[in-house]
């Protein structure tokens, strides 16, 4: 009996050991990814403050696109861990970088950078946890990052990667959520991919593009909520019914039709 307990023991022990340290891995991952930023950028990204992430970047990079790029890639890149424990922190970055490389001097200069920072904001916008928090802010992210991975000097960089942000942000601002917060951002979104799905640059690059991007603005758009409602309603119908006159009473004893009426003889 003693024997059983100390096993049952051991074994509880053992259990909690390895969830401690699976969720010690984990959180050493993501600060291991956030310890390897600049320490004032590392505070803005905690901060959540997307001013304070753009002067940040700014300042570090001494106006230096390449350095910009390679800032904005970081800084996302920590970002992408902050969407369970903090997704608007996670968003405000997302959106910094991306705004950093939709600058045409740093995506000539990096444009593999500018590719990864737009791949990976896609990925957060994408995350339900993100645009339950901010779905309007998801909208402009998703807008300005497929026009990113869209660019050809961007695209060419990596025509997979920008496929699938393409289909990412697609799928952000098709998320219905998003829609009600924003109903512009799905046909800016779809207009940026139906014009990528004709460039030649794009289709150059890779040619199984116009087929990927159309198989993209294929996919079901919901339907207006007012639309949805009408269908979920129904009508209904009332059958004709055909007209009653007002009763006809029989004729009273003293009435003059009674009086006139011809008496019966016998035959």
């Amino acid at each position: 009996m003693k024997l059983l307990r100390s096993v049952g023991v051991a074994f509880l022990v053992s259990t909690a050991f390895v969830g401690a340290y699976g969720t010690t891995t984990a959180f050493a991952q993501q600060s291991g990814v956030q310890n390897q930023l600049p320490p004032a950028l590392r505070a803005a990204l905690l901060s959540g403050n997307a001013g304070a992430i753009q002067q940040a970047i700014q300042v570090l990079s001494a106006g230096n696109p390449a350095r910009q790029a390679e800032l904005a890639q970081q800084v996302v890149a920590a970002a992408e861990q902050l969407v369970q424990s903090n997704p608007k922190a996670a968003l405000a970055a997302a959106q910094v970088a991306v705004n950093v490389v939709s600058n045409g001097s740093v995506q000539t200069s990096a444009p593999a950078s500018a590719n990864n920072v737009a791949a990976i904001a896609a990925r957060i916008i994408v995350n339900p946890n993100v645009i339950q928090a901010a779905p309007a802010q998801v909208a402009q992210v998703a807008t300005q990052a497929v026009r990113v991975a869209t660019s050809p000097v961007v695209y060419q960089a990596n025509p997979t990667a920008s496929v699938q942000v393409a289909a990412n942000t697609h799928a952000a601002v098709n998320n219905p959520t998003v829609v009600a917060a924003d109903p512009t951002a799905l046909q800016q979104v779809s207009a940026v991919i139906s014009q990528a799905s004709a460039n030649q640059s794009l289709n150059g690059s890779n040619s199984s593009n116009a087929s990927q991007m159309n198989s993209i603005l294929a996919q079901q758009q919901p339907q207006p909520q007012q639309q949805q409602q009408q269908q979920q309603t129904q009508t209904v119908v009332q059958q004709p019914q055909d007209p009653v006159g007002d009763p006809i009473e029989p004729p009273s004893p003293e009435s003059e039709a009674v009086n006139n009426a011809s008496p019966i003889r016998p035959s």
